[in-house]
């Protein structure tokens, strides 16, 4: 078996290297050009894809923005029917419809309960 104890240099033998390739392999001007069309043509369709998500996106933060508005007015409403029902004059009101009356001071009746001291 016989070594090559010769270097090539990469350069010099480039052109000849490159020949000697078969056609299908070889490189040229149109093919480049096919090469960098499909590699924009992907990086193309990711940026859409992207842009598309990032749309989505937006459009569902601003349903949810305004399903948050609409929540904070009904919140508001509800907080509002609160502090009206809980209102003492409307209490009072309610009372007397049912039948109930003011206490006497003659009803209240005090328990008395002694003092023991703690052991």
């Amino acid at each position: 078996m016989a070594v090559n104890t010769q270097r090539l240099s990469p350069i010099k033998g480039a052109r000849a290297r490159r020949l000697a390739l078969p056609r299908s392999m070889r490189l040229d001007r149109s093919r480049s050009l096919f090469g960098l069309v499909l590699i924009l043509s992907l990086i193309s369709l990711i940026v859409l894809a992207q842009t598309g998500v990032v749309a989505t996106r937006g459009y569902a933060i601003a349903r949810l923005e305004t399903e948050r508005i609409t929540l904070l007015r009904e919140r508001t409403l509800l907080q509002e029917r609160e502090a009206r029902a809980q209102s003492l004059e409307r209490i009072r009101r309610r009372a007397e419809q049912i039948g109930l009356r003011p206490m006497s001071p003659a009803q209240a009746r005090y328990l008395e309960i002694p003092a023991t001291p703690v052991p």
